[in-house]
């Protein structure tokens, strides 16, 4: 089997068994309009939590943005919406699982792409130099906010940084995005289109990081080959994971 498919109907993976609905066989549903929902529903979870932290701890509003905590719950509520989204599309459109609609799978064999992740990180990070110092970029906001953080909250924004982030991000943008693509067009283009909406959604989301575009689209890049090439998120989760550590070990040693 090559391992690069055609688009299909099963968004360029091996085929399903068909889905019996009252003793007839129905296609997978969703598409491209259900990453749009899945994102957006991730947006709101994340604004409903972060402010129900900020009201229950008394936060400033002022202070809301920069506290790592409110970024925190933000990361955990949009973790929920996305999941429940996912959830909810592959009980109403798809095949009623995640693994089998959107990839998802994390299997302890694959964890060296942890380490594969850590290099690549490093690699991009000294390509790109030029462009940020150019810029005078000084970190995405989200890395200046860990700068903040200790204590409990430093756990906690590494678990979010190193758990929940490459999960989460992972179902979205290689699992229903890039295997909505496949439907429509070849594997390479993708695999290419889904990590430029992966850089760019997190270049919207933090408008002064845009020097980190490219990094983020060779990020998006890679894994979505993983994730095509192994027919899982297994692969793309852990090296996803190595990418998001190296700013947490630059962070940590820098105390």
């Amino acid at each position: 089997m090559s391992a690069w498919p055609a688009p299909g109907p099963e968004g360029g993976l091996p085929p399903l068994p068909p889905l019996a609905r009252g003793g007839r066989s129905a296609p997978v549903r969703w598409g491209l309009p259900d990453f749009v929902l899945v994102f957006l529903a991730g947006l709101v979870t994340s604004v409903i939590v972060a402010s129900v932290y900020i009201s229950a701890a008394g936060v400033p509003a002022a202070d809301a943005a920069k506290d790592p905590a409110t970024t925190v719950a933000a990361l955990v509520g949009q973790f929920a919406g996305f999941l429940a989204a996912l959830w909810a599309i592959s009980r109403a459109k798809g095949r009623g699982s995640l693994r089998v609609d959107f990839g998802w799978s994390v299997r302890p064999r694959d964890a060296g792409w942890v380490l594969v992740g850590l290099v690549l990180a490093v690699v991009f990070a000294q390509v790109t130099r030029p462009i940020a110092d150019l810029a005078h970029f000084d970190g995405q906001e989200v890395v200046r906010t860990f700068e903040r953080s200790s204590g409990a909250a430093m756990v906690l924004y590494s678990l979010g940084v190193l758990v929940v982030a490459p999960v989460s991000e992972e179902l979205v943008f290689r699992g229903i995005l890039l295997r909505s693509l496949l439907r429509r067009m070849p594997a390479a283009p993708a695999i290419f289109v889904g990590g430029a909406v992966f850089g760019a959604a997190h270049v919207v989301g933090d408008p002064g990081s845009y020097p980190v575009f490219p990094i983020l689209l060779a990020l998006g890049t890679c894994s979505g080959y993983l994730a095509v090439t192994s027919r899982s998120l297994s692969r793309s989760v852990f090296l996803h994971a190595g990418f998001n550590l190296l700013a947490t070990l630059s962070i940590l040693a820098s105390r």
